[in-house]
């Protein structure tokens, strides 16, 4: 193809997500730190220069659907169903015209057709939105969060905090209040001499059936639910004055507290294999909890020097426990214009 092409492509990439603390708290407005993690959901959005559908390709589900006209209906599953949510946001305040391909990679958030549990989902909504407004020549900086939460709406029905989505968008360490439907994020740092370990239990969890079960069973809210939310502030407050030994002790009493939530309402938030997980770093001297909604995915570990980091590896191998090789990611969700032709609309 020569010449520059009147239609370019834009790439938009966004990182995953570890919850450190602050699970189900969120929910009842206490402060969750979120890492961005170095896997990441790429979104190519190549706009066909004439009227046509909306063409949606992921790699990762190996397989494509195309929407014709009126894209309102029953969202699908998987990417997507994350990809048509992210349209529907962004359309509802931008004019985006017909006629785009949009292929999505989230292939480094699974093993085979396993996920880890990463936030998958919310990086492939956080890139995709961020991708349509670049297409839309809209870059303001709050508006990817502000549309992104609203995709969440559509694609969750309006289960989750949207944290997750705030680690995407911005990438690092961030703190997320959430208040009633928007989140206050600030930059936040972990204390230093951490080294943040994730271990994968091998089993799959659905994260929105948790949300409602929690959600019906929480009506009103247990008093564990509330310690929860105390130790959250607590994690938070000590990441600002960078203390770490009041860091480690409130993940550990998370992990604790998430235990006891799961018992007290029914839930299974740490299951058989979270619990070895967690078992396990505690005999190598490390803080660790269950990572997110639990019943399944990942759980943390943070251990203070490269032997007991060493050791807590170990310790997971031999419970069946895969460690994830993850570090923070600084970055967060970024968009640029695909140099390549936009016939086809590929990830190769």
């Amino acid at each position: 193809m020569s010449g520059r092409d009147p239609h370019p492509a834009v790439v938009a990439r966004a990182p995953g997500k570890v919850f450190l603390t602050g699970e189900y708290a969120v929910l009842a407005g206490a402060p969750a730190l979120v890492a961005a993690v170095d896997r990441v959901a790429e979104v190519r959005i190549a706009p066909q220069g004439r009227p046509g559908p909306l063409v949606i390709t992921s790699l990762a589900d190996n397989e494509r659907q195309v929407i014709d006209g009126n894209d309102g209906g029953e969202l699908p599953g998987g990417d997507a169903g994350a990809v048509l949510a992210a349209h529907r946001a962004v359309s509802a305040r931008v004019r985006l015209g017909s006629g785009l391909d949009i292929a999505v990679d989230t292939r480094p958030f699974l093993v085979g057709s396993r996920k880890l549990g990463l936030g998958r989902s919310a990086a492939t909504l956080a890139a995709t939105v961020a991708g349509l407004l670049a297409v839309a020549g809209r870059r303001e900086g709050a508006e990817p969060l502000e549309l992104a939460l609203l995709a969440l709406a559509h694609f969750q029905g309006g289960e989750g905090s949207g944290a997750d989505l705030a680690a995407a968008v911005r990438g690092g360490v961030v703190e997320v209040v959430r208040r009633d439907a928007h989140l206050i994020v600030a930059p936040r740092a972990l204390p230093s001499g951490l080294e943040l370990l994730v271990g994968w239990t091998g089993e799959a969890a659905a994260t929105v059936p948790l949300l409602r079960r929690f959600s019906a069973a929480t009506r009103t809210e247990p008093a564990v639910l509330r310690e929860l939310g105390i130790t959250a502030e607590r994690a938070a407050a000590a990441v600002t004055a960078a203390d770490r030994p009041a860091f480690l002790d409130a993940v550990d009493r998370s992990g604790s507290l998430l235990e006891q939530l799961g018992r007290e309402i029914g839930l299974p938030i740490t299951t058989p294999a979270l619990a070895r997980l967690v078992a396990a770093a505690r005999r190598a001297g490390a803080a660790a909890k269950p990572s997110g909604a639990g019943g399944g995915d990942c759980g943390i570990a943070f251990a203070t020097s490269p032997a007991q980091a060493s050791a807590v590896r170990e310790a997971w191998e031999a419970e069946g426990i895969v460690p994830l090789p993850l570090a923070v990611e600084p970055a967060g969700v970024r968009t640029w214009v695909d140099a390549q032709s936009t016939e086809g609309a590929s990830l190769a």
